[in-house]
């Protein structure tokens, strides 16, 4: 099962795939922006993710930038995404509803929860379990 988590935080990146890595039927894309993840995702309209983990601030386009983009695109749109950000703000979380979300989490600094996050999502995403 595929996965594409878009994120530009190396640290945050390297974390989340170690966790993922306890699922045996989960195989991890990266993409350090949207710009880089819309690529990724038109030049492989056979082999579109399961979900997408998608952090808000990045460079060059945003997560928000990214799912208007998404959104446009009949072939992407239906891809669930889960936001996992750093911020907790009202209007954005809203923005972010408005366009389709289907999780937002906020990075927890506790590595306890943080890890209790991201294994909640990818197993309600991907009805997997850990080997």
């Amino acid at each position: 099962m595929k996965v594409l988590i878009v994120e530009d935080n190396k640290i945050a990146l390297m974390g989340i795939k170690k966790i993922l890595s306890g699922y045996s039927n989960i195989e991890i894309s990266t993409a350090e922006n949207g710009i880089i993840a819309l690529e990724f995702l038109t030049a492989n309209p056979s082999e579109l993710p399961r979900f997408i983990l998608l952090d808000l601030n990045m460079p060059l386009m945003d997560g928000i930038e990214f799912l208007k983009e998404i959104k446009k695109n009949d072939g992407l749109k239906t891809i669930p995404v889960v936001i996992h950000t750093t911020s907790f703000n009202s209007s954005e979380v809203k923005n972010c509803e408005e366009l389709g979300i289907c999780g937002y989490f906020v990075k927890e600094l506790d590595m306890v929860k943080y890890k209790s996050n991201i294994k909640l999502i990818a197993d309600y995403w991907t009805e997997s379990k850990r080997h």
